[in-house]
């Protein structure tokens, strides 16, 4: 059971090349080197993500 105002685990998506997803432009993943542009995504939201090869996941309160 999810305690109230519990917030579900969010992950920044890092490329093989240190950058981080941004979003989705054109139907194609978008990565930045700037990553305060990173859009942090729940654990199920990151399946097509993480099947381009090198992707990482980093846990969003580990940037802080």
């Amino acid at each position: 059971m999810r305690r109230v105002g519990s917030r579900e685990q969010h992950y920044v998506v890092m490329n093989q090349d240190g950058k981080v997803f941004s979003g989705i432009l054109g139907g194609q993943f978008q990565y930045s080197e700037d990553w305060s542009k990173a859009k942090p995504l729940p654990l199920l939201n990151t399946t097509m993500l993480m099947t381009e090869p090198g992707t990482e996941l980093i846990k969003e309160e580990e940037l802080v």
